[in-house]
């Protein structure tokens, strides 16, 4: 009998201490004095009679709650807001007949209201990281109430991306032998893969599309991971195959790797699908020339030239074009000559340079149009004034070299 009196009395000893350490840790709460509570409450869950009460973990949640908004202990409990959240679920399971879901929603709502608070004072202090890890934080709580908070996670992609930026500002001014520029490196990696995390869940809600894409894509190309860039925006128009930004991005990372062949058949792509586009008929007439192939540089020039008369690019380019095979066939007819030329071979130069005349005087409206829209664009000048010279036009000529020296 003696026994089984200790050992009730033990059973109350250890009942009324967790009810001690909770109802301590609520006036505590109640009185303002957080690291009271806090100690109080983490005294209480290690209690088996007062873990197993979702009222001790709604405590906490509360408890914590007030810690994040309290600019000096905050910063002694730096996942108090995570903390808390875990209070509210743990709180969630022990309320097994829902008496208080009520009570435990609105303290998740409060925990991911909190959240987004904190984020954007830190995204506002260009702390970008830590800016990023409490969007992140507010989305995750969101779904426990089942909210998408999609604007927190389009919060955190952009927090993590100016992340980025301000590592690229930072490594300018760093020397690369030493041991902060590798830092910067692996954080700045680390915080490309964060933001293309938060921009693919962006692309999965269908948010801001196709921006979400370009962003990843301009992430990875700016850190010259050119394949990964190229697989965004594949995978991308798989889903969203007409989605013309998609198609003139890949275009640029081909451009700037000099891969022309693909960056053409992307340029065509574009150019069906948008046939009014000035623009993507110009570059197209770029890739075209660059491969050498005249006839279909010029064609595309003189589409951009028919949709925008007044484009001066596309009327300098196909009248340099013109103007440069001109030279060639100049420089042919040149190397026919020799000391002693049949009538035939003699036939044939006179072709050739009858043929360079006449791309001469092909080239010369297109480099009047650019001039009359750009009257001080010295190379225009420069071609103007060596076709008049060629053409024995001595009025022009006086003319376009007196512009070039007005200059």
């Amino acid at each position: 009998m003696k026994h089984i009196l200790i050992i009730i009395g033990c059973v109350f000893s250890l009942t009324a201490l967790s009810q001690k350490e909770v109802v301590s840790a609520y006036n505590a709460n109640k009185d303002g004095d957080y690291r009271e509570a806090a100690t109080y409450i983490e005294q209480a869950i290690l209690v088996e009679k007062s873990k197993v009460k979702e009222k001790t973990w709604r405590y906490r949640g509360e408890i914590y709650i007030n810690i994040s908004l309290d600019e000096e202990i905050s910063v002694e409990y730096p996942n108090a807001l995570r903390m808390a959240m875990e209070s509210y679920l743990q709180a969630r399971v022990l309320d097994v007949k829902n008496r208080y879901e009520g009570e435990i929603v609105e303290g998740l709502n409060k925990v991911r209201l909190i959240a987004n608070e904190i984020a954007l004072g830190h995204y506002n202090t260009t702390a970008f990281r830590i800016a990023g890890n409490y969007f992140d934080l507010a989305y995750e709580v969101g779904l426990t109430i089942e909210y998408s908070d999609t604007m927190s996670v389009a919060n955190a992609a952009l927090s993590y991306n100016k992340g980025v930026e301000l590592i690229n500002t930072n490594l300018l001014s760093v020397d690369s032998t030493h041991q902060a520029y590798n830092d910067f490196i692996t954080e700045k990696n680390a915080l490309i893969e964060l933001a293309v995390g938060r921009y693919k869940m962006c692309a999965d809600m269908m948010y801001q599309i196709p921006n979400v894409y370009l962003s990843m894509s301009y992430l990875y190309r700016d850190n010259n991971e050119y394949d990964k860039a190229l697989q965004i925006l594949q995978d991308a128009r798989v889903v969203h195959p007409r989605e013309q930004a998609l198609i003139i991005e890949e275009f640029n990372i081909y451009l700037s790797n000099n891969d022309l062949d693909n960056a053409r058949k992307n340029l065509a792509l574009a150019v069906e699908q948008d046939p009014t586009n000035d623009l993507l008929w110009y570059n197209l007439g770029v890739i075209y020339d660059g491969f050498g192939s005249f006839d279909e540089a010029a064609n595309s020039y003189l589409t951009a030239i028919e949709i925008t008369p007044d484009y001066f690019d596309a009327n300098f380019n196909l009248g340099a074009m013109y103007y440069n095979k001109a030279g060639e066939m100049i420089v042919e007819a040149s190397n026919m000559w020799k000391p002693r030329m049949s009538s035939k071979e003699n036939s044939a130069q006179k072709t050739k340079e009858t043929a360079a005349k006449l791309m001469f005087d092909e080239s010369l409206p297109y480099l009047l149009k650019a001039h009359e829209i750009k009257p001080t664009h010295i190379n225009t000048i420069n071609s103007l004034k060596n076709i008049y010279t060629r053409n024995a036009d001595e009025v022009n000529r006086l003319k376009m070299e007196e512009l070039l020296n007005s200059l």
